[in-house]
């Protein structure tokens, strides 16, 4: 695999602690660390998918990542293990932060994620929202 610039949409998530600030630091250090060109959506609330139980806060980040995607996703499950996403807090659903690449390079690489109201919420305020849905779909 080569290293080169990619576009990317991220997703992010946070259920238990200051779901707020949780989300916030994830998207500050997204965008200072990882990041450049980033833009961010505002954080919002949702419920939850597959699971009951807290709402979650939500947030769409957009940007571009020089480097190998693979690092990018590795990098964003590092983040989500330091700040508590371990075995424990999956088991519990229990999520102090979730970090999913959407979208690499203009293709939906989380089809199921793309579709739900915790993406299209943040994605809809980047006015991304167009560029990726079909008339028929929208």
């Amino acid at each position: 695999m080569q290293s080169s610039r990619h576009s990317v949409v991220l997703s992010l998530g946070s259920n238990c602690g200051d779901r707020a600030d949780n989300v916030s630091k994830a998207m500050e250090w997204l965008k200072t660390t990882i990041l450049t060109e980033a833009e961010c959506s505002q954080i919002y609330e949702t419920a939850p998918v597959g699971h009951s139980g807290v709402n979650y806060m939500n947030a769409v980040v957009s940007g571009c990542f020089s480097g190998i995607l693979d690092s990018l996703e590795k990098e964003c499950k590092e983040y989500e293990l330091e700040h508590g996403r371990d075995t424990e807090s999956r088991r519990f659903n229990r999520v102090p932060v979730d970090i999913d690449i959407v979208i690499a390079d203009e293709e939906i690489i989380r089809p199921r994620d793309f579709k739900c109201s915790f993406f299209q919420n943040g994605f809809r305020q980047l006015r991304l929202y167009d560029c990726y849905m079909h008339p028929t779909d929208r």
